[in-house]
């Protein structure tokens, strides 16, 4: 039996070629094709799956995933991208992505994502063609921005490192080795790219991932603390005052809940259908 076809769309990649894909085309005849070859690809009639890898999406090419339900709407369509953000996330659940994926992707996490995939490949060929329907929500305002130089993809492979587990100790030989650097020339490439420490980093993500975590109002400040890595909530409450002039209880109040956040992805996906 032939394997089902999937369309790997590069858009704005400027690191080498993604080892995922290898993963891939174990279950997939693989189509690999630039965002341009999108725009008059219209050999999408046996097509099974699509897949849009990116780095850091920009607005004209997360654009092309909205264009894609319209034009092929029964097709499944996955999302690989260093950009670990909330408001991200939640456009691509409101625009019916089928799976998002946060690289560095572990063998591990393709095959859970295959094994949603597979039932729903497997119902699309037994169903009639969904009708096109339009795009549910704006783009995420993050992506009108583009960062001001390069980062080389080593360091890329650093932040997508620290968005994936802010939430446990990092120590910098760990991502200077998965960046295939010393430690010193790690923190030296770092904070020549950033502005910022490594460690400086590391501390703006985790307050950032937790005032998104203030804005469930089912969550102590103890809870946020850990679920953001810090084991001491005295010394999470210390530095947040410190970064954002307020205690995290007070930042609370003055921001109010934020039911739009993902910890209500359940009731969000429920709404959205």
């Amino acid at each position: 039996m032939a394997k089902p076809k999937l369309i790997w769309v590069n858009a704005g990649i400027v690191g080498p070629r993604e080892a995922a894909l290898a993963t891939f085309a174990r279950d997939f005849a693989v189509e690999e094709i630039g965002a341009g070859e999108l725009q008059r690809n219209e050999n999408f009639a046996d097509c099974d799956l699509v897949c849009f890898n990116f780095d850091y999406p920009d607005m004209s090419s997360l654009k092309l995933i909205p264009e894609t339900k319209r034009r092929w709407p029964s097709v499944p369509v996955l999302m690989l991208t260093m950009q670990n953000s909330s408001d991200l996330a939640l456009w691509a659940l409101r625009t019916r992505v089928f799976d998002l994926l946060i690289k560095p992707i572990t063998e591990q996490e393709i095959e859970r994502c295959l094994q949603r995939v597979r039932p729903a490949l497997l119902a699309r060929r037994t169903q009639s063609e969904r009708k096109s329907q339009p795009p549910a929500a704006p783009l995420p305002a993050e992506t009108r921005y583009r960062p001001q130089v390069p980062v080389a993809p080593r360091l890329q492979a650093a932040i997508a490192h620290i968005a994936k587990h802010f939430a446990r100790h990092i120590a910098e030989s760990e991502v200077a080795l998965l960046c295939q650097m010393s430690p010193s020339r790690f923190c030296r490439e770092f904070k020549a790219a950033f502005g910022v420490t490594f460690l400086e980093y590391l501390g703006a993500q985790r307050l950032e991932q937790a005032k998104r975590l203030l804005g469930n109002p089912s969550m102590s400040v103890t809870d946020v603390a850990h679920a953001v890595g810090f084991s001491d909530p005295s010394y999470f409450t210390r530095v947040f005052r410190k970064q954002e002039g307020v205690a995290p209880s007070e930042y609370r109040l003055t921001t109010g809940a934020n039911p739009a956040g993902l910890d209500n992805l359940g009731t969000l996906q429920a709404q959205i259908g």
